[in-house]
């Protein structure tokens, strides 16, 4: 990427003079924002555009050029691509549309371009982007309205957006809040760069402090989470606006950029895991980019609010605690320090009521300010100013931002009044201290700036155990022999190589077998049929528990294997597995799920009507650590019923702490051959009393 956003010289190819048109613009904004490399328009028709020298070729240009910037038709791309090629220019940027977001004719325009640009040894951004920025050295690469700006501010938070137009968008309402860019890279449909490559490189660039990020589908999964684990190591937090989740937003995506969304949850997984934050909307991008911009992060969940409106400090209040933060009360002696410099019918408790006449006694603002913020018992602090214009705005502002520079811990402002207060907002922004408008994105600012803390104070990658050789050659065998579903019988077989409690059972050929094995198992059993053909064994017919005796076990088989075969008629029977009855506990589901960008998924939750009409369950991605496992526990709904309720025990949670490891480790052995696996039920026993795996079902992805 560093030829991409870092030339020394760039060519424009149908450089135009006419500077409202896209070639022309694009010029424009280069010479407008005093790009400091070397500018090469290209178009036959013209000597000199913007006194600068144009060449009717790339070839006529004697000079070396890293970058080319091409926003014709799609036809044409293809045949300047190769005269580009020729020239050696080893990088351009494709803005033009009509390839395969429109169809099958633009796919092959754009597979004919990914071949000549691989030809050449080239790389390529887009096509049907919107360009990509580097603001300190002028590369204004970009046809984007958003560039007449007189002057963009340059800062340290950089954005990639697989969307041109909600890229720019994003990036004026930046500018809008005087949040500075550093860069800007959107990739569009991906031919060849992806948005994995562009949060690489920023990531990795020093003068990068927060990274924004729009995502539709990630097509380089592995090389996103090398980058994720980067920017968890260097403490550079991700703001991720994801879309796509929904079946109508993949479709949408799809249509869009082509690109493949992965799903929902596992990127929901994933992103929790890596501390990525996910704004739900472009608002929050920006007020995440404020909040983190200033690099200060709390210690704890103890917030102080300082107000000048009662009912402003309790709405913050209440905002904050649902964020998990904590709203102290303040200890006597800071409260009296604070009494000193707060009106007397001012409350000196928290949130701290300073009312509106404090701001009519010259420094007594700002020494509430400092006092609080000096004090261990606070951790971050909400400034809420209601009215104030003119001059008093002004005074306000300069009040905070002097407070916010002498502090190491977070301070945030929320003013929630219109343009009335502008020569206050100016100075905030102009100090670059985080300005909201509303109690609740002050809040919920707060709220991810502390889990983010937590996120940093306690990551670390994790490891898998050391694979196994013989174990994983055994399980990837048998996922690549089985061209269907494995069997009850044939997955435990793998979960035993685990060492995971399933249950003691065997397969009976014939009635008189299963007999004589429930005679040395001992009464009473469980009775499944046993079929690769017939995985949902209730609805065939295909179970029966609380077997007792001989008799029982005789009539028994017979009824079931003449229910499976009509059940399906094709169906290759192997018997009946003939199990243990394990005693009453509570149920829960583990399962494993491979997304295709992001790789296997942990899903862990309650059985029964929890899961299939409550959907109480979380995911992790694989390998767990055993701290991870105990979290999963703890993060069901449900999770009460664990430590048990209404007079039944608690269950051991340790066993199923060993079971999610067990699990876990079978999926970094799997691999990519794992298509999906389902544990339902496990039954959790009381405490110390372990669990014993009931049924499951492995998957391969050959299937």
């Amino acid at each position: 990427m560093q030829y991409f956003m870092e030339p020394t010289g760039v060519a424009i190819i149908g450089a135009s003079q006419d500077f409202k048109s896209i070639n022309g613009k694009i010029l424009k904004y280069l010479l407008k924002h005093n790009y400091l490399g070397k500018i090469y328009p290209v178009n036959p028709k013209y000597k000199e555009i913007g006194g600068i020298t144009c060449y009717p070729s790339v070839d006529a240009i004697s000079e070396q050029v890293d970058l080319a910037l091409i926003a014709v038709a799609a036809a044409r791309v293809p045949s300047i691509l190769r005269d580009c090629g020729a020239k050696g220019i080893k990088r351009a940027v494709i803005f033009s549309s009509g390839f395969a977001e429109t169809g099958a004719e633009g796919k092959e325009i754009q597979v004919e371009t990914l071949k000549i640009a691989q030809e050449f040894g080239m790389r390529l951004i887009g096509p049907n982007c919107l360009g990509i920025l580097n603001v300190s050295s002028g590369l204004i690469a970009s046809f984007s309205a958003s560039m007449e700006m007189d002057s963009i501010k340059s800062g340290s938070v950089a954005l990639v957006s697989q969307s041109g137009a909600v890229g720019f968008m994003l990036f004026n309402l930046l500018q809008e809040a005087g949040v500075g860019v550093n860069f800007v890279i959107t990739t569009g449909n991906e031919v060849d760069a992806t948005a994995g490559e562009g949060l690489a490189y920023v990531v990795e660039n020093p003068n990068t402090r927060v990274i924004l990020t729009y995502l539709e589908g990630l097509r380089d999964g592995e090389s996103f989470k090398r980058t994720a684990e980067k920017a968890a190591e260097s403490g550079k937090p991700i703001v991720a606006l994801k879309v796509g989740n929904s079946a109508s937003g993949q479709k949408a995506a799809a249509t869009h950029t082509a690109a493949l969304t992965g799903s929902g949850a596992a990127y929901n997984s994933y992103f929790d895991k890596m501390g990525i934050l996910q704004a739900k909307d472009s608002d929050d991008v920006i007020d995440l980019a404020q909040a983190f911009l200033p690099g200060k992060l709390p210690q704890g969940a103890k917030i102080g609010i300082v107000t000048m409106s009662g009912g402003v400090g309790i709405l913050l209040a209440d905002r904050s605690e649902e964020w998990g933060l904590q709203v102290p009360e303040l200890s006597e002696a800071l409260q009296e320090e604070v009494r000193k410099v707060i009106p007397a019918f001012g409350c000196a408790q928290n949130p701290v009521d300073v009312t509106a006449q404090s701001l009519n006694q010259g420094e007594e603002f700002k020494k509430c300010l400092n006092i609080l913020l000096a004090s261990d018992e606070l951790d971050m602090l909400i400034v809420a100013i209601t009215m104030a214009t003119g001059k008093m705005a002004e005074k306000i502002g300069l009040d905070i931002a002097e407070a916010a520079l002498e502090t190491e811990k977070p301070l945030v402002v929320c003013w929630s009044v219109g343009q009335v207060a502008k020569p206050g907002f100016d100075v905030l922004k102009n100090a670059e201290v985080p300005l909201y408008h509303s109690p609740a994105r002050a809040a919920k600012a707060m709220g991810a700036l502390y889990r983010y803390a937590n996120f940093q104070r306690n990551w670390k990658k994790t490891s898998a155990e050391e694979i196994d050789l013989v174990r994983q050659a055994k399980i990837q065998l048998a996922l690549k022999e089985s061209s269907k579903a494995l069997t009850e019988h044939a997955t435990k077989e793998i979960l035993e190589l685990y060492g995971l409690p399933v249950t003691k059972e065997f397969v009976a050929k014939s009635a008189k077998e299963a007999v004589s094995i429930a005679e040395k198992m001992g009464y009473p059993v469980v009775m499944k049929i046993d079929s690769p053909d017939i995985l949902h064994k209730t609805e065939a017919g295909g179970v029966a528990v609380n077997i007792t005796s001989a008799q029982e076990v005789e009539a028994t088989f017979k009824e079931i294997m003449e229910k499976g075969l009509i059940y399906n008629p094709q169906a290759k029977i192997n018997g009946i597995l003939m199990q243990e009855q394990v005693p009453q506990g509570v149920e829960v589901i583990i399962g494993l799920q491979r997304d295709p960008v992001l790789g296997t998924q942990i899903m862990f939750g309650l059985g029964g009507i929890f899961v299939e009409v409550l959907k109480d369950v979380v995911l992790k991605p694989v390998p767990l650590s055993r701290e991870d496992s105990q979290e999963m526990l703890k993060e069901i709904k449900g999770a009460a019923l664990l430590n048990g309720v209404r007079g039944r025990p608690a269950v051991d949670k340790e066993a199923l702490v060993e079971i999610l490891l067990g699990v876990s480790q079978l999926a970094v052995e799997a691999g990519e051959d794992l298509l999906s696996l389902d544990i339902n039920p496990v039954t959790v026993l009381p405490q110390g009393k372990g669990a014993k795996i009931l049924d499951g079902v492995l998957v391969g992805s050959g299937l």
